[in-house]
C-alpha cells in the first residue's frame, strides 16, 4: 500500500516532469514587428524570411508578424483587441527590441544615425551614388557595415539582415534639378536632417514630410521638389502630380532587421544557425526584389509621361562642392572611424 506521503512525492515528481518536459519541448517563438503595411516590398521580404525559417527548421520555430498597419486597420477601435504594446511605429522599434517587448524589429538606418553617427554615411551627398558603391558599402565584410553593426551591439541589438530601399532621387514638375542652382529658393520635401542640410547648402527650403503625405504635398503644391525613391514613385503614382525625375542618387536608403542581444545569445546554436541562414537568403532576396521593382518602376514612370534626366559629371562635382560643409560635419562627429569608412567608398 502506498502511503499518503509517498503519493505526494510521486505527484510532485510527475508535476515537475511535466513542467520540465514542456520547457524542453516548447516551440521557439520569434515575433517580428514593423510599421509598414504587409503589402510593402520590405514587409514581403520579412514574410519570405518567415517561410524560409520555418522551412529550414522543419517548422520547429514559430514566427509571428506584428505590423502596425494591421493593428490600425483591424484592432485599434476594438475594445477586446490585443494590447497595443505588441505593435510599434518605427520611432519606437529600437526601444521595443532593446526592452524585449519584441524579439526582432525593422528600422531605417537613417533613424539609427541619430545614435550611431557613422550610419549617416549613407546620407552623405553623392557619396554612395551608384549600385556598385551601395553593394560594396553593405557587403558583410565592408568597413562600413562592420562599424555600424559593432555599434549596434553596444545598443543591445544585433543586426540579422539588411534590406535595400534604393537611391534617393528628385522629382519635380516643369523642369529638372540638375544642379544646386535649380534648387535655390525652392521648397523641397525631405525625410532626414542630412538631406535637409543638402537643401540648405543649395539655397533651398527643406520641409520634412512623411512618405505617406508626399503625394498630397506635391498635389497641393506644398513643395516644388521632392526627395524620394523610384520604388515610391511607382507605389504612390507620383507621375500623376510630378513629371520629371532627376537621377541624383544623392543618398542611399537602407533598412535593418535587428534582434535583442540577450534573446539572440540565449538561443541554441542550431536555432541561431537556422535564423542566420534564413536571414542571409532573405537579404539576397531583398536585393533581387528591389532590382525588379526599380526596373518596373522606371518603365512605368516613362510610360506615364515622366522625363528621366541624367546628371553630368560637372553637375555632380558642383553638388559635392556645395556639400563640403556636410562632409566636414560628418567627419568631425565620427573621427578616424568615419574617415576610414569615407575613404573606403569615396576613392572610386
Amino acid at each position: 500500500m502506498i502511503k499518503i506521503g509517498n503519493k505526494l512525492v510521486i505527484l510532485f515528481m510527475l508535476t515537475v516532469g511535466v513542467v520540465r518536459s514542456t520547457e524542453v519541448f516548447a516551440q521557439p517563438k520569434v515575433t517580428i514587428a514593423f510599421q509598414i503595411p504587409l503589402e510593402h516590398h520590405l514587409a514581403q521580404n520579412v514574410l519570405f524570411f518567415k517561410k524560409e525559417l520555418e522551412t529550414i527548421s522543419n517548422k520547429t520555430v514559430n514566427v509571428s508578424i506584428n505590423d502596425y498597419g494591421s493593428y490600425v486597420r483591424d484592432f485599434k477601435d476594438d475594445e477586446g483587441s490585443l494590447s497595443e504594446n505588441q505593435y510599434f511605429m518605427e520611432k519606437n522599434i529600437l526601444e521595443a527590441v532593446q526592452t524585449k517587448k519584441v524579439e526582432v524589429g525593422m528600422i531605417s538606418l537613417s533613424r539609427l544615425a541619430r545614435l550611431i553617427p557613422i550610419a549617416d554615411i549613407f546620407n552623405q551627398p553623392f557619396l554612395i551614388d551608384s549600385e556598385k558603391k551601395a553593394a560594396d558599402a553593405v557587403a558583410r565584410d565592408s568597413v562600413i557595415r562592420q562599424s555600424i553593426e559593432n555599434s549596434l551591439k553596444k545598443l543591445g541589438v544585433t543586426a540579422l539582415w539588411w534590406q535595400p530601399y534604393g537611391s534617393v532621387i528628385l522629382v519635380s514638375k516643369g523642369s529638372s534639378v540638375n544642379n544646386p542652382e535649380q534648387m535655390k529658393d525652392k521648397k523641397v520635401r525631405v525625410f532626414g536632417e542630412t538631406l535637409g542640410n543638402v537643401v540648405l547648402a543649395s539655397g533651398g527650403i527643406p520641409l520634412a514630410i512623411p512618405n505617406s503625405l508626399q503625394y498630397f504635398a506635391y498635389d497641393h503644391q506644398k513643395v516644388d521638389i521632392g526627395m524620394t525613391t523610384i520604388a515610391d514613385v511607382k507605389t504612390k503614382k507620383i507621375w500623376e502630380v510630378m513629371d520629371t525625375i532627376s537621377l541624383t542618387n544623392n543618398a542611399n536608403m537602407q533598412f535593418l532587421m535587428i534582434a535583442n542581444n540577450s534573446w539572440w545569445n540565449s538561443l541554441s546554436t542550431n536555432l541561431r544557425k537556422f535564423i542566420s541562414r534564413a536571414a542571409l537568403v532573405s537579404e539576397e532576396k531583398s536585393v533581387e526584389m528591389l532590382k525588379r521593382i526599380e526596373v518596373s518602376a522606371y518603365k512605368e514612370a516613362i510610360e506615364n509621361g515622366m522625363t528621366i534626366v541624367l546628371l553630368s559629371n560637372d553637375d555632380r562635382d558642383y553638388w559635392k562642392e556645395k556639400s563640403s560643409p556636410i562632409y566636414k560635419s560628418f567627419l568631425d562627429k565620427t573621427g578616424s572611424q568615419g574617415q576610414l569608412a569615407f575613404d573606403s567608398i569615396s576613392g572610386y
